[in-house]
This record gives C-alpha cells, sequence and structure tokens, in this order.
C-alpha cells in the first residue's frame, strides 16, 4: 500500500512538473523570455508559485529545462534524417530544411531560445546546444567527404559554417520586433534558400 501511494505522488509530482514547463513553453511561444515569469508560469499551469519553486530554484533553471527540451527534441529530428538511407547531400538538405521550418512556424518560440538576450547561465546551456545541433551536422558533412560528395579543408570549420547559417540566418526574419506576418509560399522559398545554400558550400564541385 505504502509503494503505491509514493508511486501515485511520484507520478503526480512528475505530472506538476510537465505543467510547469508546458506553462513555461507557452508564454515563451507568445511573449519571449521576458513574459515567462514565475508567477505567470504558476498561473498558466494552475499551481501556485510556491510549488513552481518546490521543483525549481528560480526562473532561470525553468527556462533552462525548457530550452534543453527543445533542442534535445531538436537533435532528435537531426539524428533520425542523419540516419536515414540517402545520400548525405540529400540528409544535410533535409537536416536544414527541418530545422529551419521549424523555426519559422514558431518564431517568437525559436527566437527566444535562440537570440533574446538572457543571463550567463542560460546563455551557456544556449551554447551547448549549438554544440550538439553541430555534432550532429559533422556526422553528416563527415560522411559526405568520405563519399566524395562534400569538399572542405576542415570538418569541425564546415560544422559551425553550416550551424551558423541554419541558425543565425533566421534572426531578421524571426526577429519579433520587426513585427511581420510572412505567409507560408514566403516560408517555403525562404527555408528552400537556405538549405540550398548550406548544401552548395560544401558540396563538391570541378576544379573547387
Amino acid at each position: 500500500m505504502s509503494y503505491k501511494r509514493s508511486s501515485l505522488m511520484q507520478e503526480r509530482m512528475e505530472q506538476n512538473r510537465l505543467m510547469i514547463l508546458q506553462a513555461a513553453r507557452e508564454l515563451i511561444s507568445q511573449g519571449g523570455f521576458k513574459d515567462a515569469q514565475i508567477q505567470a508560469i504558476a498561473e498558466r499551469a494552475g499551481v501556485s508559485s510556491g510549488l513552481v519553486y518546490r521543483y525549481f530554484a528560480n526562473k532561470s533553471q525553468v527556462l533552462i529545462e525548457v530550452l534543453s527540451d527543445a533542442i534535445q527534441h531538436e537533435i532528435r529530428i537531426l539524428n533520425h534524417i542523419a540516419e536515414e538511407n540517402a545520400s548525405p547531400t540529400v540528409k544535410l538538405q533535409k537536416a536544414v530544411t527541418a530545422f529551419v521550418k521549424r523555426a519559422m512556424n514558431s518564431p517568437q518560440l525559436a527566437y527566444s531560445l535562440m537570440f533574446e538576450p538572457v543571463d550567463a547561465e542560460l546563455e551557456h546551456e544556449r551554447f551547448r546546444s549549438k554544440q550538439l545541433i553541430k555534432q550532429s551536422i559533422k556526422g553528416v558533412l563527415a560522411e559526405g567527404k568520405i563519399s566524395g560528395e562534400f569538399s572542405f579543408e576542415d570538418l569541425d570549420t564546415a560544422a559551425l559554417c553550416v550551424v551558423g547559417a541554419m541558425t543565425f540566418v533566421v534572426i531578421e526574419p524571426l526577429n519579433p520586433s520587426r513585427n511581420v506576418m510572412f505567409d507560408q509560399n514566403y516560408k517555403d522559398y525562404f527555408v528552400k534558400q537556405v538549405a540550398e545554400f548550406c548544401v552548395n558550400a560544401v558540396q563538391y564541385q570541378e576544379g573547387k
């Protein structure tokens, strides 16, 4: 009986934690990190501020976990593409397309997670997240170098350049201060251009 109570309590605690993180993610998606204050998160999750502090020491810890969860999801998508039975060129095109398209479809969330000014602790997590993305891209580039599809001098530098292109390229279109809405045709065109740029940057060419 005691074990059953303990199991139910553990399940309830995990559910509360997930509700808090989901509430924080929704607030970030609507107004950025500045709107994801502890009181607002608690109200959104339907819990007390005190309960939020039972799970997280401060706001930064909540936001770090939201960022970490979001990036882990992106990494799973990139790694799944990297493991597909396809050429490195196709994999790179699909990986960049998937990442940029998801950013364009959730502009405020993507902008906040990647670019909104944050404290040092959250910035460190952001840097770590980009390193994980780079590792996934490196695998595809290395495969392409071996197959002869890609040509570049240094694998690490090439991966950094691709990740830089696929992340920082969205700063302007996603920046909330511009208050610009893009239709689907523009999004599709923009994503296609970014993916083609990244592939062309590393693709082998005669005399290159």
